[in-house]
């Protein structure tokens, strides 16, 4: 077996194996196209064949992972030889989100501290039922600082001021004031995630997100086929509303605290 960066030679390989399951594998297929350039990614092979796929990001404040691969024994190789390139995988806790077989895979590997569930929701352009009851703007580089005022009052935990280059995004204005949005995570051929949907805590409950929401994924769908977000499985309020447009579970994911071993 052979590790080594991704490079253009083995790319194709790496794309044709993660696109195999481009929902479940969504998240470092992004890695290894939009967001190359903030990832360090690595390929397990052996001849011509990938054994697995793990990549970590430059510009998080946490340290964070994501992997697919064959094998327990890849994995481990994987990640000892990622956290040798970046060091703070060995000495600060690391965050995964990850499905089940690989949650078990990294518990190999790893001591996990924690490990709450986030659901995988799915809209199909059949299937989305759109909320259109409050005017929804599309928000653009002048909205930033907005933006901004809004995901610290609305208590974001993962945002990005960079958000508008992955994607469009969309807001909603009460008094000239942004009191709703929701933007692009990523952006790939396969698939798109939405995310960054936040409601000032003084309008929320009227329907400013729902509208925030129909509007991206509708935009979205112009460029992929495949639409999804995610959702801590304890926030209710956010489940029903996001069934309330058409979303539904696809597939449970850990959001998986550990510590490398």
């Amino acid at each position: 077996m052979k590790i080594s960066p991704i490079h253009p030679d083995n790319q194709p390989a790496a794309l044709a194996y993660l696109r195999a399951l481009p929902y479940r594998n969504a998240l470092p297929l992004s890695n290894v196209t939009q967001l190359r350039a903030r990832c360090d990614v690595l390929v397990a092979t052996e001849g011509e064949r990938v054994l697995g796929v793990a990549s970590t990001y430059h510009d998080l404040p946490l340290p964070n992972l994501t992997f697919v691969a064959n094998h327990t024994d890849v994995v481990g190789a994987l990640l000892h030889d990622l956290a040798d390139r970046n060091s703070r995988l060995w000495f600060d806790q690391v965050y995964a989100l990850l499905p089940g077989e690989r949650r078990d895979q990294l518990a190999l590997h790893a001591n996990i501290v924690d490990a709450p569930v986030e659901y995988q929701m799915a809209v199909e352009p059949e299937t989305l039922r759109p909320f259109e009851g409050r005017p929804v703007h599309r928000l653009t580089d002048d909205d930033a600082p907005e933006m901004d005022a809004l995901s610290r009052v609305s208590g974001l935990t993962v945002w990005q001021s960079g958000a508008l280059a992955l994607g469009p995004a969309f807001g909603c204005f009460v008094d000239d004031r942004l009191v709703a949005m929701a933007a692009t995570q990523f952006a790939t051929p396969e698939v798109i995630e939405i995310g960054h949907v936040a409601t000032h805590p003084g309008y929320r409950r009227q329907g400013y997100a729902l509208a925030c929401t129909t509007a991206l994924a509708k935009a979205a769908f112009k460029l992929a086929p495949r639409v999804f977000l995610m959702v801590m499985a304890d926030n209710a309020p956010a489940l029903v509303v996001y069934k309330r447009l058409g979303f539904r579970t696809i597939e449970q994911f850990y959001l998986t605290r550990f510590w490398l071993k």
